[in-house]
């Protein structure tokens, strides 16, 4: 190695141990959190449902099935089983349906309004022979028939959508 390599590997060793470390700032307790321990208990029994773990280290993994054992956190992902240190974990978040109900209220109810409208206005125009009673008819028709075409598309866009519940967030470090 050169001097003047030597140097500069030297001037970057230096600049680096300048830098201010993060590393000790964020790492996580040295102890699990009990609320934490909790959670990943009950949720290792109900193993029917998608689980969502968060880490700084790792990010986001999904898998489908939780266990605890020690001080570590199996989660079953596509990939394999993945293994987490539980102090490591910052947020748990468990599936708890989809959205097709919602979406499909959402969807439904504005195409159900149009279509009562249309149905009246179609039943009762009196150029094409309408009346009162057609167009009570047309209106119950047209609501029924634009809330199920409109709300099943919902409904079936809506059960793509996913819904997560968060059963677990790490508490904020107040200390500075």
């Amino acid at each position: 190695m050169s001097c003047t390599q030597t140097v500069m590997a030297l001037l970057v060793l230096a600049f680096a141990e300048s830098l201010p470390s993060r590393c000790r700032a964020q790492s996580p307790p040295a102890h699990a959190d009990s609320s934490l321990l909790n959670s990943l208990a009950r949720i290792g029994v109900d193993s029917q449902r998608s689980v969502r773990l968060a880490t700084r280290e790792t990010g986001r993994i999904e898998g489908y099935r939780v266990s605890l054992i020690g001080d570590s956190v199996f989660l079953n992902t596509d990939p394999g089983v993945r293994a987490i240190a539980v102090v490591n974990v910052d947020s748990v978040w468990v599936q708890r349906g989809t959205a097709a109900l919602l979406v499909g209220f959402i969807t439904g109810l504005p195409c159900a309004l149009f279509g009562a409208m249309v149905g009246d206005f179609i039943g009762g125009d009196p150029d094409s022979q309408g009346s009162p009673g057609r167009a009570t008819v047309g209106t119950l028709l047209g609501f029924l028939g634009g809330g199920l075409v409109c709300g099943s598309v919902g409904a079936g866009i809506g059960s793509l959508i996913r819904r997560w519940r968060l059963e677990y967030a790490r508490p904020a470090n107040t200390a500075t």
